[in-house]
């Protein structure tokens, strides 16, 4: 069976390194995925009920004034590099490894 997965899932390795699982990490893996949709759902009925009534546009001088406080950022070195970013996001996300 393949659930509606995409051709890229299906066509990946992932569903034979998850069949080689035992039970109890299986089970694992569905309670954390579980998890995360659940915080997804979340997140995005939270996004849908936002009251976006009020929000207007940027005028030009707000987004050029948003790219110059960008740019004064970096220039004062106030930002991430990739390998920073990939660090984080491999501590955050074992699963990347």
């Amino acid at each position: 069976m393949t659930y509606g997965m995409s051709d890229s899932l299906l066509g990946s390795d992932l569903l034979q390194r998850i069949s080689s699982l035992s039970t109890q990490d299986k089970r694992c893996l569905i309670s954390y995925i579980s998890e995360e949709v659940e915080a997804e759902q979340m997140e995005d009925d939270e996004w849908e009920r936002e009251d976006t009534s009020n929000l207007e546009p940027y005028t030009l001088e707000e987004l050029y004034a948003r790219i110059q406080e960008s740019e004064d950022q970096i220039s004062r070195g106030e930002y991430f590099t990739e390998e920073e970013v990939r660090k984080e996001l491999k501590e955050e996300f074992l699963w990347l490894q």
